[in-house]
């Protein structure tokens, strides 16, 4: 018996072990936008298409160098004089796309934004490179204004979502959003072309994935986001056997034990009570009426009642407790007492259900 329920609970622990690190095994998650996070909001697919068309796509911490093509500048985090530094390599250059509307590296004369529908058709597009994108899926995102750019897609000639200016001998590109980007989108529509076209336009591009260098204690990362994959899912197989070790131990397997019972109080000491009662009133109905008040204030008390409740009503309640409907009417209804027999009767139905409700 000991042997069996032994293997029975090392087979229950490890399923739970099994499991858990099954689930901890999911795809990776992390912030949105981030190049690593599989999630639907992250942008691993991206990634995984400009690989496929052999371009060098560089994930490292860090900001453009002379060696990277192509800059994308997912989410605006840098600081002053990191912005120059970008804005320099632009010059040199470089191409940078920015799909932040907030950030400060949008052209100047494109800030004047409005919001977007989330499907953007071609309409006056100026940029040779988009030339085979229809239709994008922006998700939530913005327009900009476009008559000052040196050239726009996705749009009127007034807003479009793609603007496109030359600084010094690079091109600085502002999207009006990253949800085109992300892995539940990437798919919609011509998004994919959208980010092939601008980010890989030939096979070898250097695409860099600017992410700022942080100070040390620097950073928007949460206390549970610097924790590793292997350390969660570690805490949770403890956690998990714990919780079956705990529902093992609390479970007693085999026959029930046979307790004695506590000894119980005598009944003859509310018979004592009620003769004592009938010698001062000399009347059966008011020594019992005496009992049944006692017990209805008793009960309404123990089962939160207010005091107008029918004594109707508390029999019922007092019955779906298990006690015998009769008894509960003899000890809290009106019914007459006439005869020391009757009274005796009523003291007995107050006794149980005494025992039964209030013990």
């Amino acid at each position: 018996m000991a042997t069996s329920r032994g293997a029975v609970v090392a087979g229950c622990i490890g399923a739970g072990l099994l499991a858990a690190a099954m689930l901890g095994g999911r795809a990776n998650e992390g912030p949105p936008l981030d190049p690593r996070s599989d999630s639907p909001d992250g942008t691993s697919a991206l990634v995984s298409l400009l690989e496929r068309l052999d371009s060098r796509v560089e994930l490292s911490t860090g900001l453009p160098g002379g060696e990277d093509d192509v800059a994308l500048l997912l989410r605006d985090r840098l600081d002053p004089p990191q912005r120059g530094a970008v804005l320099d390599w632009v010059r040199g250059g470089g191409t940078l796309v920015v799909t932040d509307p907030g950030s400060a590296l949008v052209p100047g004369e494109a800030l004047a934004a409005e919001p977007s529908q989330r499907e953007l058709t071609r309409g006056a597009c100026t940029v040779a490179a988009l030339d085979d994108v229809a239709i994008v899926d922006g998700g939530s995102s913005v327009r900009y204004r476009s008559d000052g750019a040196d050239g726009s897609c996705l749009g009127s000639r007034s807003y479009a979502f793609v603007v496109v200016r030359s600084e010094g001998e690079g091109t600085i590109v502002a999207m009006g959003g990253a949800d085109a980007f992300t892995n539940d989108r990437l798919q919609h529509v011509d998004n994919a072309v959208l980010a092939v076209a601008l980010l890989s336009p030939s096979a070898g591009t250097r695409v860099r994935f600017v992410d700022a260098p942080t100070p040390v204690g620097g950073g928007d990362k949460s206390l549970y986001e610097l924790i590793s994959d292997g350390l969660r899912r570690g805490a949770l197989q403890l956690g998990l056997a714990f919780l079956i070790y705990a529902a093992w131990r609390a479970i007693r397997l085999g026959r029930p034990v046979r307790e004695e019972l506590p000894v119980e109080v005598a009944g003859s000491e509310l018979v004592g009570a009620t003769g004592r009662l009938l010698e001062r009133s000399r009347s059966p109905a008011a020594s019992a009426e005496v009992l049944r008040t006692r017990l209805r204030s008793a009960i309404r008390a123990r089962l939160g009642l207010p005091a107008g409740v029918p004594e109707a009503r508390l029999a019922e309640l007092v019955a779906d407790r298990g006690v015998d409907p009769s008894l509960a009417r003899a000890a809290l209804g009106n019914d007459a007492v006439t005869s020391d027999e009757e009274l005796v009767a009523v003291a007995r139905a107050v006794h149980s259900v005494q025992q039964e409700v209030l013990r």
